[in-house]
């Protein structure tokens, strides 16, 4: 039963795929109808269906057509750009609203960010989150579908980590001093408009840290506030980023 639910899951996953696959497809039809495709609509291509940049340039060649190639990168560096900015808390880390409940499942994308690292590899990182007061999203860089398995590795490192009432602190720092600390983040330039100061979140102690990242906050005080963490689903968002949608029961 297991094997089929599993079999069943990827199948969906491929029509999913296919069908975005043919709406971009259309979309690239209606870009070549104007008589060009330039780096930008490439760049669309690439992030709204998945287009890597060397597809449709096979796809346009036949046209006899090139790829602006500058603008491309350039806009690809935009999107870089906007999406460490969202990973440093920027955003505030994606929140609805500041009540008790969005704050826990703030914390919880913390412990989740950390778990997938450990247990998928180093390649790992936060491209967006969206979170309510009822559940999280999280998306994050990984190739392929997690297994079964994986998944319940995750939740068990998450749920060890809560059950360890682990306490969370937060210190202003330097750019420098959090690259130094370790602190996950991505130091550039932007972070001189906030006076080269910035929030960086522990979660642990020095002797035993589960996370530390660049936030804006808000989090808990101690793990042991967020109850039991459970994934409820593990989906392609787009080519090469996952999506998990999470609760705290």
């Amino acid at each position: 039963a297991k094997r089929e639910v599993i079999v069943n899951e990827i199948e969906q996953e491929e029509v999913k795929f296919q069908k975005t696959v043919d709406k971009g497809m259309k979309e690239l039809e209606k870009m070549l109808e104007h008589g060009s495709v330039t780096g930008e609509q490439a760049f669309v291509l690439f992030s709204t269906y998945g287009f890597p940049l060397e597809l449709t340039e096979e796809l346009i060649r036949e046209r006899g057509m090139e790829v602006d190639h500058q603008a491309f990168e350039a806009e690809y560096q935009k999107h870089q750009d906007l999406s460490r900015t969202a990973s440093g808390g920027m955003f505030k880390g994606g929140l609805a609203d500041d009540s008790e409940e969005s704050t826990k499942l703030h914390t919880a994308t913390h412990l989740l960010h950390a778990a997938l690292r450990k247990v998928l590899g180093e390649h790992v990182e936060q491209k967006g989150s969206n979170i309510t007061p009822e559940r999280l999203r999280f998306d994050f860089s990984h190739p392929e579908k997690m297994t079964p398995e994986q998944i319940s590795t995750v939740e068990g490192l998450v749920n060890e980590a809560i059950d360890k009432d682990l306490p969370i602190s937060c210190e202003d720092m330097s750019v420098e001093g959090a690259r130094d600390s370790g602190a996950l983040g991505f130091f550039e330039d932007k972070y001189k408009d906030l006076g080269g100061r910035i929030n960086v979140y522990q979660i642990g102690t020095d002797l035993e840290s589960f996370s530390k990242e660049i936030c804006g906050g808000p989090h808990v005080a101690k793990t042991g506030e967020l109850g039991h963490f459970k994934i409820k689903k593990e989906e392609a968002s787009s080519a090469g980023i996952r999506r998990i949608k999470a609760v705290l029961e």
